[in-house]
């Protein structure tokens, strides 16, 4: 369990609150200030920043079945205060040491008129604000009918954005990202990401989702900039049904000088509680390659046939290239009977006759490479719930310890079709992740509930999708991924966790069965993209043949998937990243560009002292993203702290670089 060392300090609870209208809370650094009033019964918060207001008087509340609403008639019966000032160590993560500092204050309303009790419990950190509603335990209310959720956020409205479109189906975050000013967004899933026409860089989200449903943000009617957080409903029209003391999920401020701030913040996963897990030793972040690229290029098929990709023979291929290149894991889609076609009459234990699992498994384990078994619901919830202990069990008595689940096109639990990210549909995600602890299974979650930092909870919920990832290069009638969404994916689905993207593909025209797409970039920003994107269950997605013809795949042996210290550089969103990590000793730096070539200056102040190697993969001078992607030039220099590198990307294109510690004379 990551080590904890909490220090509470300065508790203290106002018993004469009542006659109070209004609280201040402020960052431990002082900068950042939430100013919390009840007027005329109302619940409002404004947040400022170095005295600039970010967010604007926004309301607060909640409406229960049976009950008036708590957006009125309320009055601040008392308030309590406290410091959080701790460290952890994650199980695995972007920084191996996080700093958890926060002002808390629990302001404690009631309702008069029905005797209702509403608290909203404010954390203030240097880098963002958290607020959630909390409803104790008071007497003749044992079950709670949440109808509806008005929390608002009143941005600024000329602010630029970056969001996708509110949406309740399955790949409603499988979309392009687009970029509008704040007062054009109706609806918007979270994360929504905004920079402000001062400089600041604004992320709302939600953190710690369980047994509620997904937050998505819907444009207030004649208030241009203000958001207002729309519940994604039960079959039932209703929000959430509860049942004694509960505390609705964080609504999440994530805030900063630079997009680099953003994507460097941990506000997300402290805002969690520590990890439940009593032992982690079997949680094991790393990279893995399998049967996965070729499908969806159409080169084999998940069915049995003469063109199945998941045959016994296929898969001992992988295993040996999961060797070659110090990946973890091999990924089997299509290795159980079922899988295929419709996805009708899954079985999650019996392998197509053709894949040979005790012999797979025995291979793998000669070979010190872990099995992923794919476990594809097709949206055929009830049986999964039915069957889903005795499933993880017997993997665990093979051996297995590691499943890449699927929700694709529907979500049918019982007996009802729903969206994907209503409250029941997050029970049942939080459902698997806890079965499979018991089991020691990891978990890689598609389709699935977006992340809300619960990892820092339940560790083996390793990574999930969510994201339009390389899978989207093979749709016909698309052009695939623009460029673009490379540079803003950190800072926006990112901010809620890792995501499973799948990077890595090298030979990035590779089509044989003739679909008529590609990946839309170069193959040395393939590469860069293992510093920026951040998962610690992270794929090689490529085949091993194409990885084997290509001089890039060098970059990727041994590659880390959990990393010691994260630094975002140089970054202008939907324009240009550059990302650092560090494991051990050794740096890997990742730059990438939108559809228009620049040259970038990077100090390298990050290093160490002494003298570094630093081998960089980069595009050839003949290298165009459209008409010859592939040319990477490799070469190696030896640099300080005090370089400089000047970077010439190509459009669509990148660079990777690693440090390696040289002579420190």
């Amino acid at each position: 369990m990551p080590a904890r060392a909490a220090a509470p300090a300065d508790n203290a609870a106002s018993s004469d609150a009542a006659a109070q209208d209004r609280v201040v809370v402020r960052s431990p650094d002082g900068r950042l200030r939430v100013d919390v009033r009840v007027t005329d019964g109302r619940l409002s918060y404004e947040v400022a920043r170095g005295g600039r207001v970010l967010v604007a008087r926004s309301g607060l509340g909640l409406d229960l079945a049976g009950k008036p609403s708590l957006t009125s008639g309320l009055v601040l019966d008392s308030v309590r205060r406290r410091t959080i000032n701790e460290s952890w160590r994650p199980v695995w993560g972007a920084d191996a040491l996080v700093r958890n500092h926060a002002k808390e204050c629990v302001l404690r309303t009631v309702q008069p008129e029905t005797g209702v009790r509403l608290d909203v419990v404010l954390r203030v950190f240097a880098d963002g604000v958290g607020l959630r509603y909390h409803l104790p335990t008071q007497d003749g209310l044992d079950t709670w009918t949440v109808t509806a959720e008005h929390t608002e956020f009143a941005l600024p409205p000329t602010a630029t954005s970056w969001s996708l479109a509110a949406g309740t189906d399955w790949n409603a975050d499988e979309r392009h990202y687009r970029q509008l000013q704040l007062s054009e967004v109706e609806t918007a899933q979270t994360p929504l990401t905004l920079a402000t026409g001062d400089g600041e860089h604004i992320v709302v989200h939600e953190a710690a989702l369980i047994d509620y449903p997904s937050m998505t943000l819907a444009a207030a009617p004649g208030r241009p900039g203000v958001l207002t957080s729309e519940l994604i409903s039960l079959p039932d029209g209703t929000k959430a049904h509860l049942s004694g003391e509960f505390s609705t999920p964080w609504r999440t401020l994530t805030i900063g000088d630079r997009p680099g701030d953003l994507a460097e913040s941990h506000l997300i996963e402290n805002l969690n509680e520590p990890c439940a897990l009593p032992d982690t030793s079997w949680v094991s972040p790393g990279t893995y390659v399998g049967v996965w690229w070729e499908l969806q290029r159409r080169y084999t098929t998940w069915t049995e046939g003469p063109q199945h990709g998941a045959t016994t023979e296929r898969v001992k291929q992988y295993i040996d290239f999961a060797k070659e290149a110090g990946a973890s894991h091999v990924l089997a889609e299509g290795w159980n009977t079922g899988a295929g076609n419709q996805w009708t009459g899954q079985d999650f234990l019996t392998p197509q006759r053709d894949f040979d699992l005790p012999e797979v498994l025995r291979y793998a384990r000669t070979n010190g490479v872990g099995f992923i078994a794919h476990n594809e619901t097709r949206g055929f919830v009830d049986y999964y719930e039915q069957n889903m202990d005795k499933i993880f069990a017997r993997y665990a008595e093979l051996g297995i310890h590691a499943v890449k689940t699927g929700y694709a096109t529907k979500f049918v639990l019982g007996g009802t079709q729903r969206s994907h990210f209503d409250q029941e549909a997050v029970r049942h995600f939080q459902r698997v992740i806890t079965t499979a602890a018991r089991h020691r299974i990891m978990i890689d979650a598609h389709e699935a509930i977006k992340p809300t930092g619960l990892a820092r909870t339940y560790p083996n919920m390793m990574t999930g999708e969510g994201v339009a990832g390389m899978e989207q290069q093979n749709y016909k009638g698309r052009l695939g991924n623009p460029p673009a969404q490379a540079t803003i994916l950190p800072f926006t689905r990112y901010m809620g966790g890792p995501a499973d993207y799948t990077p890595g593909v090298l030979n990035v025209t590779w089509d044989p069965a003739g679909l008529g797409t590609r990946v839309q970039t170069t193959s040395a920003a393939q590469l860069a993209l293992y510093s920026l994107f951040f998962s610690p269950t992270q794929m090689l997605a490529d085949t091993p043949e194409n990885y084997r013809d290509h001089p890039g795949f060098a970059y990727l042996k041994g590659m880390p998937a959990s990393w010691d210290e994260t630094r975002f550089l140089d970054c202008v969103i939907g324009d240009y990243t550059v990302a650092a990590r560090r494991k051990g000793d050794t740096w890997y730096l990742g730059a990438i560009t939108d559809e228009n070539e620049r040259t970038l200056r990077i100090p390298l102040r990050f290093l160490g002292p002494g003298s570094h190697e630093a081998e960089i993969y980069r595009d050839a001078d003949d290298t165009d993203w459209h008409d010859n992607p592939l040319p990477i030039d490799i070469l190696t220099r030896t640099v300080r702290s005090s370089t400089v590198l000047t970077l010439r990307l190509v459009a669509g294109g990148g660079t990777a670089i690693r440090f390696r510690p040289g002579r420190s004379a």
